[in-house]
């Protein structure tokens, strides 16, 4: 899905008046990622907790560190040493399962 497909699908959902237009509706979803986005960005996080952000029925994001490691370089074999990073990940909540896997 893309975000002008998301944008669309919560317009109709919601039956949403003249007023509230596209535009509008695509406003708050860019102000809703990018407060998730700061959040991650300027949370400071602990040895044994880090940042999540918890969306009840939908899942859980968690900031993680990945430490440097080993890899190859797929065309030449050689070792190669991949850098240290951080990135999210997601565990999706019961209710998204439970949509997920209903038959």
């Amino acid at each position: 899905m893309t975000k002008r497909e998301l944008i669309e699908r919560v317009y109709k959902a919601r039956g949403l008046s003249q007023q509230a237009t596209k535009k509008t509706v695509g406003l708050i979803v860019d102000q809703v990622f990018a407060q998730i986005g700061d959040y991650f960005i300027k949370a400071r996080g602990t040895r044994g907790a880090q940042p999540r952000f918890t969306y009840p029925g939908f899942g859980t994001f968690a900031r993680k560190r990945r430490a440097d490691r080993q890899g190859r370089n797929p065309q030449t074999g050689e070792p190669i040493t991949i850098p240290a990073q951080t990135t999210l990940t997601f565990a999706p909540g019961q209710d998204l399962k439970s949509l997920l896997n209903r038959k």
